[in-house]
């Protein structure tokens, strides 16, 4: 991990980018993410002065090197060159969710508690889990998107999606990104965003609040990981330690069903 700090700090002023040969991937609230190569992409911010810039060098440089955590290369004045990767969400859309084997989705969720511990354990909240800030890296699952996150018990600048969100004190808190992780759950099983039937009602984030208020959560009895799912948005766990302990045993479980014993001749 010191050894990635210190590379980190090293290519804090990367070699200069060629603007003409990057290729548009997408734009959003505050920033254009452009593709450098097939490895590489430039995140740049809209306003070099953004706080969302100061935050995510911050986040990246008390991260450093995890294997979960997508890699920064270098930073300018007004972005950040990071590891190119391929949206877990995209993945699911393109592929169908019932086409991915249970045991790839169960290592990705492994992957993703694992990026999230190390977070949480550095103090780092994410505040926008999700499918959508997930991508795979020569198939390794990595977090990316820390402009919001939420830093030593700070303010964070991001919001959780829609449907991944039970209003909480506080607001964000270890809790809320656990509650999150849930939803994607549901999503990487599912194909579906839980109570996705609301998504064209301009109300749906009213309507959504009051079902999770009740503690009325998709029905999920039938499904793999389904203690785990109901663990997340009921608040049985209480770190993302719990919830890999939770997912190695049902890994466990699975390989015993599937061990094949000989008959007895």
């Amino acid at each position: 991990m010191i050894q990635e700090v210190k590379t980190y700090n090293q290519l804090h002023s990367p070699p200069s980018i060629d603007y003409g040969s990057l290729v548009f991937i997408a734009t959003g609230g505050s920033g254009v993410i452009y593709a450098i190569d097939e490895e590489k992409i430039l995140k740049e911010f809209y306003d070099k002065d953004d706080e969302g810039v100061n935050v995510e060098r911050r986040v990246f440089e008390r991260l450093g090197g995890h294997a979960n955590i997508v890699k920064c290369f270098g930073v300018i004045n007004n972005g950040l060159i990071l590891e190119r990767g391929r949206s877990i969400r995209t993945t699911i859309k393109e592929r169908g969710a019932y086409q991915i084997p249970l045991d790839t989705k169960i290592r990705w969720l492994q992957q993703a508690a694992e990026g999230m511990k190390h977070m949480h354990h550095n103090d780092v909240l994410h505040a926008d889990v999700g499918c959508h800030n997930w991508i795979t890296v020569d198939g390794r699952l990595k977090i990316i998107d820390f402009e919001g996150c939420s830093v030593d018990a700070g303010e964070a600048r991001a919001c959780y999606e829609w449907f991944s969100y039970k209003e909480s004190t506080p607001a964000i808190s270890r809790g809320t990104d656990i509650f999150a992780f849930g939803c994607a759950i549901y999503e990487i099983l599912t194909g579906r965003q839980p109570y996705d039937e609301l998504v064209a009602h301009a109300d749906r984030f009213f309507r959504v609040e009051q079902l999770y208020a009740k503690s009325q959560f998709p029905e999920v009895q039938n499904m793999p990981l389904s203690k785990l799912m109901e663990g997340c948005w009921h608040g049985t766990f209480s770190s993302m330690n719990e919830i890999l302990q939770e997912l190695e045993t049902v890994n466990l479980l699975r390989c015993t069903k599937l061990r094949v014993v000989p008959s007895l001749q």
